[in-house]
């Protein structure tokens, strides 16, 4: 029986499956899609380690070069390989740097294949790099970029700038690394790259007579240097890029979670309406003898069916998604080199079991309502439901609104509470608010309708008024139906405020505390630093008065750090500056002096130094992360509160030519000057270093914001999903509804409505369903984002703004929504034959 129901509902059913498939396509294909990565970076780490016996490293960060040395004379070490490589910016000719998007390109040590550790990578045309002049092209670099042997590279690193010829290119690497791929020769790369210390890590394989116990071996000969074997670090980083991207993986199942609990709301709709209009049908079945809970089990396998059907269908769509997802990253210079599907158990029986389970519970109430119909309903009116008490619903949806409420402003108000507990507390009250306004709905409908009925229904006379009278009849439907809409524009109105507070928080950050001219700092996502070279050239810049710049070093003065990593195993770390930042900064409360160019002083936060007990004229230990002993920094200078200086400076000249030189950390330069041609004279003297920008304190202000928006877009695109979702849930409604009102249309026409009236009441009421949804969706998005923003104050985002033009959008989005999504219904409508009708 369940089964001929489906078929003879099929149409009407059919976006409801579609409402399925959207949230388990996301669900599935991001599950998918965070498999193909996994793979991918997996065999890029069992590639670059393959046939590596042990890596050598060491607690104090470098392997002395004594160490080295010793390591190399071992009788259990057959060979060594430098393990390291260094960012840098490659440009072609005349100082054209090569876009290579999202990637990253690096230089590495390379060894003829007699000499590597591990898997060798040959030279397929042209020669070895020999010297400190030439470097080898990886091939498939080579080919995308257009580098050919004999070309004149320049290569920017952290510290300088360099001209190299290709001398020859190397075999192609497979894996996920989308930049240039430059190799120079391993002795040319350590006098070059290496640390004077020492360096970093050793790729080592071990001689015939040593194979047993490595690790074992090397770890009794060279106590100083930590040893691991090569399967054990492989399985590390595998472990450690899972990490990473399982934060993908939750992100993106997140947005389709989001579409699924949309689909709900559509799914127990249309239920409900279906159910609503077959009452005489169950109502004879019920005379003919069917019990109740039978009744109700033919609408939960009917909705079984559906979520089989439409979860089935998702999964595929998920793949499909994947193929996209690949396609866009490739188009976008991410290609993923050797990807794979990424199909796997958990990602078809994750999202079927789940789009199943979605289904059949949203279709539970709906399903028992089926089994209560009593035979005496065969003789009664398929609308008799809706008319139905909103008293009970209201009172507990008020309920919890209030108290949500409640628990908002006490989060908001709580002094004493940390950021994570307050975001909590709100988080639990903002969810008590949308479960309370989705019961109260319905009630809030209907003054809002009505009025927006009247205002929109207003040009079209009569037939304005008709729809507007039609979308109050049945309140709880035109709410549940807008309730789809309301979630997703809450959603993009609560992001909107953040991005708009960002921007505003940082704007007023700039023009409050940076008196500077210019801003000099390195790409605008700040992946690279500015290279050593480049302060002594602004300071020869003309028209330059003053300047100062910032770094950044892991050191900790008297114990205590700048900047305390939220992670256990990345290094706290402490700014290093140059010049006199009372110059370039806009500082309040002062005390002392602000000079940074001597070495062994600092300034600090007067609160941050009176919680310390440091007093002006007192000197403090300056320890390196790894307990290297410093000197003593005295503490010359206070500042009031400075969003931009923090904590503490210490000065540049510290830890100069230390462990700790913070020369390849350099974030940004600060000038000053009078002469009206400076910026044109700091753009000449910054040309020949790629990767430098000069910017004003505004212009740089906008790069860091742009940055944030960039990935906020692509939330703003995420939840696009769930808006999709909510115009199929109106489509859905407004065609069941065409479906019920059968009999009423058909009057209509035939006591002289137009084809094109008919069209018009339809659009209509679908364009009150959409404006209600979006009102109330930003009403409710901009109430949970001040709240998420008040939390948030203490992080920096005190300034909150209100995205009034992406608003006033939203709300016109909402109105071309309830247009398209009357298209069909409405067409639908039109066609209504008039005495078939009324014959029904």
């Amino acid at each position: 029986m369940s089964i001929r129901s489906v078929l003879a509902y099929k149409l009407r059913l059919f976006l409801t499956v579609i409402a399925v498939v959207l949230g388990t396509a996301f669900v599935s294909g991001a599950m998918m899609f965070t498999a193909s990565l996994n793979a991918v970076f997996d065999s890029a780490v069992a590639d670059s380690l393959a046939g590596v016996d042990a890596v050598a490293s060491s607690d104090a960060g470098l392997i002395k070069t004594q160490q080295l040395e010793e390591l190399k004379q071992d009788p259990a070490v057959a060979k060594t390989n430098l393990y390291e490589s260094t960012d840098v910016v490659v440009a072609k000719g005349a100082a054209d740097p090569i876009q290579t998007g999202s990637g990253t390109s690096t230089l590495r040590p390379w060894y003829p294949p007699e000499d590597t550790v591990g898997k060798a990578r040959a030279i397929v045309s042209g020669n070895n790099p020999v010297g400190e002049g030439e470097v080898a092209i990886d091939e498939g670099s080579a080919e995308k970029y257009g580098i050919a042997v004999g070309d004149q590279l320049i290569v920017v690193d952290p510290t300088a700038q360099h001209t190299y010829t290709v001398s020859g290119l190397i075999s192609k690497e497979d894996g996920a690394s989308h930049g240039v791929g430059v190799f120079m020769a391993a002795d040319a790369y350590q006098s070059i790259y290496s640390s004077e210390w020492g360096v970093k890590s050793v790729l080592v394989q071990g001689s015939e007579a040593h194979d047993a116990d490595l690790v074992g071996i090397l770890q009794a000969n060279h106590p100083e240097v930590t040893f691991q074997a090569a399967s054990v670090l492989s399985a590390d980083l595998t472990k450690q890029i899972r990490t990473a991207l399982s934060f993908v993986n939750y992100f993106l199942v997140a947005f389709g979670l989001i579409a699924l609990l949309v689909g709900t709301f559509i799914i127990a709709n249309t239920f409900a309406m279906l159910v609503a209009q077959r009452l005489k049908e169950f109502a004879l079945l019920r005379a003919l003898g069917m019990s109740r809970r039978q009744l109700t089990a033919s609408v939960v396998v009917e909705a079984l069916i559906v979520g089989v059907i439409g979860s089935a269908v998702g999964v595929a769509a998920g793949a499909g998604l994947v193929q996209i997802i690949q396609y866009v990253m490739s188009r976008m210079g991410m290609p993923l080199d050797n990807a794979s599907m990424g199909l796997t158990a958990l990602s078809v029986l994750v999202p079927l079991a789940l789009g199943t389970v979605v289904t059949v519970v949203s279709a539970w109430a709906p399903a028992r309502k089926a089994g209560s119909v009593r035979p005496v309903e065969a003789m009664r009116s398929t609308e008799s439901a809706s008319g139905s008490s909103l008293v009970a619903r209201t009172i507990i949806g008020a309920v919890g609104i209030l108290g949500g409420i409640a628990i908002i402003a006490l989060a908001v108000s709580a002094q004493d509470w940390s950021t994570k507990k307050a975001a909590i507390a709100v988080g639990i009250g903002a969810f008590a608010c949308i479960v309370g306004f989705f019961l109260a709905s319905p009630a809030f409908s209907i003054p809002v309708v009505g009025v927006l009925g009247r205002i929109i229904g207003l040009p079209f006379g009569a037939v304005g008024k008709l729809a507007a009278t039609n979308s109050r009849r049945n309140p709880k439907r035109t709410a549940t139906t807008a309730f789809a809409l309301t979630l997703g524009v809450a959603l993009v109105s609560a992001i909107g405020m953040l991005s708009a507070t960002m921007r505003a928080s940082v704007d007023d950050l700039v023009s409050s505390e940076v008196q500077a001219d210019y801003v000099l700092s390195g790409p605008g996502d700040g992946s690279f630093p500015i290279p050593v070279a480049v302060p002594d050239a602004v300071r020869n810049t003309p028209g330059v008065d003053s300047m100062a710049t910032i770094a950044y070093s892991q050191v900790t003065i008297d114990g205590q750090s700048a900047v305390t990593s939220p992670a256990p195993q990345i290094p706290s770390m402490t700014y290093v500056s140059t010049g006199d930042l009372s110059k370039e900064i806009n500082l309040t409360d002062t005390e002392g002096s602000f000079d940074l160019n001597p070495a062994d002083v600092f300034i600090a936060d007067r609160d941050f130094a009176a919680a310390n007990g440091w007093q002006i004229g007192q000197s403090y230990p300056v320890v390196g992360v790894l307990g290297e002993d410093l000197g003593q920094a005295t503490l010359i200078g206070t500042y009031g509160p400075s969003k931009i200086l923090g904590k503490m400076q210490l000065s540049d000249a510290t830890v100069k030519e230390t462990a700790r030189d913070a020369s390849a950390n350099m974030v940004a330069i600060l000038v000053n000057g009078t002469d009206p041609n400076l910026r044109p004279n700091l753009e000449q003297a910054v040309a020949d270093y790629l990767v430098v920008q000069v910017r004003t304190a505004k212009e740089y202000a906008g790069a860091q914001v742009d940055s944030v928006t960039q990935m906020l877009n692509i939330l703003y695109a995420l939840l696009a999903l769930s808006v999709i979702v909510a115009v199929i849930g109106i489509i859905n409604t407004l065609a069941l509804n065409v479906i019920e009102r059968r009999q009423e249309i058909g009057m209509l026409r035939a006591v002289g409505t137009q084809r094109s009236q008919i069209r018009s009441m339809i659009t209509i009421e679908s364009v009150q369903i959409a404006l209600y949804g979006a009102l109330t969706g930003i009403v409710l998005g901009l109430g949970l984002g001040w709240a998420f923003l008040k939390v948030l104050s203490s992080q920096g985002l005190n300034t909150i703004a209100v995205p009034y033009s992406q608003l006033v959008l939203l709300l016109i989005g909402a109105g071309v929504v309830g247009i398209i999504a009357a298209l069909w219904p409405a067409r639908n409508a039109a066609k209504t034959p008039p005495l078939e009708a009324i014959a029904e």
